[in-house]
């Protein structure tokens, strides 16, 4: 080997130690910070789900304020998204009553629960999808429907807080309602539904009767269908919040809830605009009904008397051309027939009549005038030979 190889040699060595005593040590720290920095779901171990359900592995978790979630079988994204949903409730909830600060956890399955529901007091042949332990701080929920998960998961979280904040003593009426005053602001519908329990007291003459808020006491376990969702509606629990603070929900039964509930009713009985006693409002609308209901009979007879009216016109006007159209009687003395076997002198037939004699009897039984007919003096219209004149005796005309 030549001297100058053996040279290039260490020297070659010497860079490659001190290379590497440079890249280990940010090797080392480069995976410290994945490891401490990374992302939550790429954390594997399960905390308390894991000592509760031992035979489940729960391969992803993240962080939801407060609260760790677990998912067994739930994919990463989807576990990340039912975190963010959950910290939308958790964050508020332990600012305004507390609860959640003691190793909560909300461990999620893909499928069913490995809970023996009928054990805990579920239906028989019924699947349980939710439940939440208050003591044990655990809320478990079933990912078989994506929606329903998402509330299921917080209507646990506040049966959790609530237990914790009260040791299981909770009124459960004020509860629900709590839960529901949580839902309304994440869904942003407390105005609406205010807005929907005014309209119920419209025309009350009374305010609504006392709710009993502090009567019962919450249940341990919770077990509960999420599909049919949760929480009351909110109403009292906002009116209380704005009259007493935040303070009432981690300490409902150290306020006088009585007091708060009447002048929650009174509240919305006067903004309804409702009278005390009754409204007389009904006695004006009472007055504008009747007096449309006679506006329409009279405008109804009024139109029958204008038809009627018309018909009636419209009859006498048809009659009036009909007399015009028809010639006037004929007036005047009729001749009266003669007596039986009485008969016109005819020279020509039987007995010696003569012409003069025929006429001049004629004249004085009063047969009428000799005159032309049609004239002035009998107003009689000229008309064609009558009809009996055709069955005179030959020559009848000639006599005359």
């Amino acid at each position: 080997m030549f001297p100058h190889q053996s040279d290039l040699g260490s020297r070659v060595r010497s860079r490659y130690h001190h290379g590497m005593r440079r890249f280990v040590p940010l090797v080392f720290i480069a995976a410290l910070l994945v490891g401490v920095v990374g992302p939550a779901t790429a954390q594997a171990p399960g905390g308390r789900c894991t000592q509760r359900f031992g035979d489940s592995v729960f391969e992803t978790s993240a962080a939801a304020g407060p609260v760790m979630v677990y998912g067994s079988g739930v994919a990463a994204t989807l576990l990340d998204r039912f975190a963010a949903d959950y910290a939308e409730l958790a964050v508020p909830l332990q600012a305004e009553m507390g609860g959640l600060d003691d190793d909560v956890v909300v461990c999620i399955f893909d499928g069913d629960l490995p809970l023996d529901a009928q054990a805990m007091g579920w239906p028989e042949g019924q699947k349980l999808h939710a439940a939440a332990f208050g003591e044990d701080r655990m809320v478990v929920v079933s990912a078989y429907l994506i929606a329903v998960a998402q509330g299921a998961g917080r209507a646990g979280l506040l049966h959790v807080a609530m237990w914790q904040v009260s040791g299981g003593e909770y009124p459960q009426p004020f509860g629900d309602d709590v839960a529901g005053w949580y839902r309304n602001r994440i869904d942003d519908r407390v105005e609406p539904v205010h807005a929907q329990f005014v309209r119920a007291n419209t025309g009350l003459s009374e305010p609504w009767p006392p709710f009993q808020w502090a009567a019962g006491r919450m249940v341990e376990p919770l077990l509960w269908n999420p599909e049919f969702g949760y929480g009351g509606n909110g109403d009292f629990t906002n009116f209380a919040v704005a009259t007493a603070g935040t303070s009432i929900l981690a300490n409902p039964l150290g306020v006088d809830l009585a007091t708060l509930d009447e002048g929650w009713r009174q509240g919305l009985f006067d903004e309804s605009g409702s009278i005390l006693g009754g409204s007389r409002g009904w006695i004006t609308g009472l007055v504008l009904i009747l007096a449309v209901l006679a506006t329409g009979i009279l405008m109804a007879w009024w139109g029958h008397v204008t038809r009627k009216r018309l018909e009636r016109e419209l009859r006498e006007a048809v009659a009036r051309e009909r007399r015009r159209a028809v010639p006037p009687p004929v007036t005047g003395s009729v001749r009266p027939s003669g007596p039986v076997g009485e008969r016109r002198g005819d020279a020509r037939v039987g007995g010696g009549h003569s012409t003069t004699a025929v006429r001049e009897h004629d004249r004085r039984d009063g047969s009428p005038p000799l005159r032309e007919v049609g004239t002035a003096v009998d107003e009689v219209a000229p008309s064609a030979e009558s009809g009996d004149d055709l069955f005179r005796h030959p020559g009848f005309h000639d006599e005359r």
